[in-house]
Order: C-alpha cells, then structure tokens, then sequence
C-alpha cells in the first residue's frame, strides 16, 4: 500500500503550468466578448518544438470572469 500527500492548490497549478517552461511569450490573447459581457486575456506562448498554447487568466477555476494578475521582478 502506498500513501501519498495530496497535492496542494498550488502545487495542482504548477504542476498545469510547466508543460510551458521553456517557451516564448510570442502575443497577447484576447478572447472577445462573451454572452456576460465578459473579455478574458493572457499570453500566447511558443514551446521549443513550435507548438504554441495560450494561457488566459481566470477569476477562478469554474472561468467565472476575467481575472487579474501582479508581474514581479526576479532580482
């Protein structure tokens, strides 16, 4: 019997997210305007093999309208 530690919130989305390390941030991605009236945004990212995927940002996980963000500096 094996036992293993669920993983946290945070550990789930990391773990989502590092299929992109690697890549390029190439665009801006916008969604337009949904029946909510609603207009989701993000990046469009280039992987090394040239397949490109798009992260939009979400107010939470059921997509319930768009988000938001911080952008920090590393150093």
């Amino acid at each position: 019997m094996t036992t293993s530690t669920p993983l946290s919130a945070a550990d789930f989305h990391l773990q989502q997210l590092r299929p992109l390390l690697g890549g390029t941030i190439t665009n801006l991605a916008r969604t337009g305007v949904d029946e909510y009236g609603d207009e989701f945004f993000g990046l469009v990212i280039t992987l090394p093999n040239g397949q490109k995927r798009t992260l939009i940002f979400l107010a939470d996980d059921e997509g319930n309208g768009p988000g938001s963000f911080q952008l920090d500096s590393q150093g």
